[in-house]
């Protein structure tokens, strides 16, 4: 059985779906998350919860990224 499929790289470069600024927050909490969690602590409430937030904030962003690009074929 042969099937196809499609496969899209994204390079984590700012777009119209998720900006610079939103890129550059998500990758500040990222770095701090590891941080706090190798050493046995972690992030304030007010920070996980920014974190979450940008987290789904990305993921929808790839949800529409990838619909544009699929509207475009």
């Amino acid at each position: 059985m042969e099937s196809e499929g499609l496969v899209i790289v994204q390079r984590f470069r700012p777009d119209r779906f998720f900006p610079a600024e939103q890129q550059q927050r998500l990758q500040t909490l990222m770095k701090r998350w590891r941080a706090a969690r190798d050493h046995g602590e972690s992030l304030s409430e007010a920070e996980r919860a920014e974190l979450d937030s940008l987290v789904a904030a990305e993921l929808e962003a790839t949800a529409r990224r990838a619909s544009a690009i699929a509207e475009g074929l």
